[in-house]
């Protein structure tokens, strides 16, 4: 038996096998581009190609001549596991890329804090841990803690444990996606604030001893507030009565009884010679008469009294 010399025979491939490339991970309602990448064989003419795209093994775009695959924007169910496939001409030769895993990133939204917000009175000593939670986001969610507006603390749980009254002040917690390592945004969300005050141990009862003295203080000021007022209506009562008396007109005077001494006080003028009109004042004189007492009753002496002008 005889052998040949050997032969080397060597095969060029078509293509050669596909990758696909896109970003793991992107925000909602952002474009997802994929791009199945596959190179045709140098010694080979020029074939078209075809190409398929899948998630999860359903078939997804294709087939077509474009090794790009383009939502223009992605949601929740665009998330899975991408793969493409490449066929020649008449399906002959087909070759499929590795899978590559995509997820769509809902933004954070509505942070909110447990105990809520908008304020939180503890005493000095009490153990206190707030939470920090999102209504939507997809993970990875970072947390971050603000007191009065300064980073202190991170993760979901800020336990501040036996706190005092340096403690007192707001609070807020900042939510975070990050939505991949592809240049995109960084996706936050704010709580509403929390005030917290601490209140010192022992002025529980010192408030509830001011709030009663202020109710006592108010009471006996409204009890002082209702004397004066009655003590003003009756003094305007009596100014009122006092007036109207003397508006009304006097009462005739009762005629002198008998035995009275009658006063009169007379003026009398002398009229001098250097004009007839011309009068002189003379000494004033002051006359009385008894009243001659009736019923047998004895006369009193009474005293004689002169006005001198």
């Amino acid at each position: 038996m005889e052998f040949s010399a050997p032969v080397t025979v060597t095969v060029h491939e078509l293509f050669t096998v596909p990758v696909l490339e896109g970003p793991p991970a992107l925000p909602e309602g952002s474009p997802l581009n994929l791009s199945c990448l596959s190179t045709p064989s140098p010694l080979r003419p020029p074939a078209p190609l075809q190409y398929r795209f899948y998630r999860d093994g359903q078939l997804v775009g294709g087939p077509q001549g474009s090794p790009q695959l383009l939502v223009p924007a992605v949601g929740v169910s665009h998330s899975g596991n991408y793969s493409c496939e490449v066929r020649s001409e008449g399906g002959a030769v087909r070759k499929s890329s590795a899978r590559l895993g995509v997820t769509v990133l809902i933004p954070v939204a509505n942070a909110t804090i447990t105990p809520g917000p908008p304020a939180l009175q503890v005493r000095s000593g009490d153990p206190v841990t707030l939470r920090c939670s999102v209504q939507v986001g997809s993970a990875p969610v970072t947390f971050t803690w603000l007191h009065n507006r300064h980073e202190v603390a991170w993760g979901p749980l800020l336990e501040l444990g036996a706190i005092d009254v340096g403690h007192s002040g707001t609070y807020q917690c900042v939510a975070t996606n990050q939505p991949g390592q592809d240049g995109h945004r960084v996706f936050r969300a704010l709580s509403p604030e929390l005030a917290l005050e601490v209140t010192p141990q022992g002025t529980s009862g010192h408030h509830w001893s001011t709030a009663v003295a202020a109710g006592i203080g108010g009471s006996l000021l409204f009890l002082l507030l209702l004397v004066v007022g009655v003590v003003g209506w009756c003094r305007w009562n009596k100014r009122a009565a006092r007036k109207q008396q003397e508006r009304a007109p006097p009462e005739p005077s009762a005629p002198p009884e008998e035995g009275e001494v009658l006063y009169t006080h007379v003026v009398s003028t002398k009229q001098t010679g250097v004009s007839p009109s011309a009068t002189t004042l003379q000494e004033p004189q002051v006359t009385y008469a008894e009243l001659p007492a009736t019923h047998g009753r004895p006369q009193e002496c009474g005293d004689i009294y002169g006005n001198v002008l």
